[in-house]
């Protein structure tokens, strides 16, 4: 609440595409560390399990959807939609042939990370420039 007694801005909040792009970074920090450190550390073997991988991916989906989505429906960008659609794409390909952890692998996961974020913060940008006004976000 600001002074008057009224609720922030609803630019000055964050957005679905702060925590998404947020979330996609600990999905590419969880990828990276599961790489390198399950050999050396099996007690974090539980980060590895599918279903942890799977919950990351749900996440990333429910949140970009409905921040793009939305944010295409107003501002009509095909970026963010198109960035998401590749990264979510090389993410789940990734899951569904079980990829090995190298360094390939990772490669991947961090360029299908950038996509992720890259999109919210497109996204994100559109809505700040916006003189369309609060009720349309």
């Amino acid at each position: 609440m600001n002074p008057m007694g009224s609720a922030p801005p609803p630019h000055s909040r964050p957005s679905l595409d702060s925590v998404g792009a947020s979330a996609s970074f600990v999905c590419a920090v969880h990828c990276a560390v599961v790489a390198l450190f399950l050999g050396a550390a099996p007690a974090i073997t539980f980060l590895a399990a599918s279903w942890v991988e799977w919950a990351f991916l749900a996440t990333s989906a429910v949140l970009g959807l409905a921040s793009l989505v939305p944010g295409y429906r107003v501002h009509g960008l095909r970026r963010p939609l198109g960035l998401f659609a590749v990264g979510m794409t090389l993410l789940i390909s990734l899951r569904v042939i079980h990829a090995r952890p190298s360094v390939s692998e990772m490669m991947a996961v961090a360029f299908a990370a950038g996509c992720l974020i890259s999109a919210h913060w497109i996204n994100r940008g559109a809505r700040h420039r916006c003189a369309c006004g609060p009720l349309h976000h």
